[in-house]
């Protein structure tokens, strides 16, 4: 006699990660999975935009020539991607409710804040072993869970 490993089948849901029913992906989900995609390659467009006005704007300061087209400091506008792209991430986070959606969203939170607070020694040593204990998570814990998935199946 044969004993299965599957878990049981319940209407709309398809599987069991750590315990907890996962419900199958449906339209509205899989449009936010497209939009939020598409917010991620708009924001990084923008920032791809703003980075070579900003190194116009010093090839110009060097030569010389006056020229100013941003109006805010660069840092300025690298807090306004990183809260729109940490938005976008908690969005995911709340589509998928998977593990590696909330690291995620605590990696680029940590990022953000190292990078815009300007803290201390102390403080940027305290976020690069959070982001490094973050990433570390991921790779042993959520990645080894997949893989032992996988060779289930």
């Amino acid at each position: 006699m044969a004993i299965s490993c599957r878990a049981p089948r319940i209407r709309g849901y398809t599987s069991i990660e750590w315990g907890i029913i996962v419900k199958k992906p449906n339209k509205l989900t899989a449009y936010l999975d497209k939009a939020t995609y598409f917010i991620e390659v708009m924001v990084s467009s923008l920032l791809l935009v703003a980075i070579v006005i900003l190194l116009l704007e010093m090839i110009c300061e060097q030569i010389g020539v006056p020229f100013k087209v941003l109006t805010d400091d660069f840092e300025s506008i690298l807090s306004k991607a990183f809260t729109l792209v940490i938005g976008v991430e908690f969005i995911k986070m709340l589509c998928k409710h998977s593990a590696e959606t909330v690291i995620e969203v605590l990696l680029f939170a940590i990022a953000r804040q190292m990078i815009l607070s300007h803290g201390d020694a102390l403080n940027m040593l305290l976020g690069v072993a959070a982001i490094a204990g973050l990433f570390a998570a991921k790779r042993f814990f959520i990645l080894r869970d997949s893989r032992q998935k996988e060779a289930l199946e």
